[in-house]
This record gives structure tokens, C-alpha cells and sequence, in this order.
């Protein structure tokens, strides 16, 4: 009778931990490998933490490509000052 029991208890425990366990691992996918249209793509069926979780890995990409954008016109206009003296 114990024996059944513990087992049981055992069974509920694993089955516990092996849902949370692929929980968690469909949370950790790789955002940043997906591209624009992947990372948007079926935005509305998504939870609304995996919306701001995509949301704000595609905010940091547009602010991301605004610096490199602003950083290369500084570039350009020092490269143009020292070949203009």
C-alpha cells in the first residue's frame, strides 16, 4: 500500500517537474536569431509576456541600428573635416 502510494508520488512529482522544465524551455527560444518578420510574425495569438519579450527584442534592434546609423554619419562628417583641411 505504501509502496503504491510513494509511487504514485513519485510519478506526480516528475510529471510536475517534466512540465515546468519544457515550460521554461519554450520561454528560452532564441529571439535573436529569428529575423524582423519571424519575431513579429502571429504577434496577436502570443501571451502578452511573450509579446513584450518580442516587442522588446525588436525595440533594441531598431535602437541598435539607429546608433550604428548616427555613428557612421559622425564618422562620415569627421572623415570629411580632416580630408577638407
Amino acid at each position: 500500500m505504501i509502496n503504491s502510494i510513494l509511487s504514485f508520488l513519485l510519478a506526480g512529482g516528475l510529471l510536475t517537474t517534466g512540465g515546468c522544465l519544457a515550460a521554461m524551455s519554450s520561454h528560452g527560444q532564441d529571439l535573436d536569431a529569428l529575423d524582423d518578420d519571424e519575431l513579429l510574425d502571429g504577434l496577436g495569438d502570443l501571451t502578452p509576456r511573450e509579446r513584450r519579450r518580442r516587442l522588446a527584442v525588436y525595440q533594441r534592434r531598431v535602437r541598435d541600428q539607429i546608433a550604428e546609423e548616427q555613428e557612421m554619419a559622425w564618422l562620415r562628417a569627421r572623415i570629411k573635416g580632416y580630408v577638407g583641411d
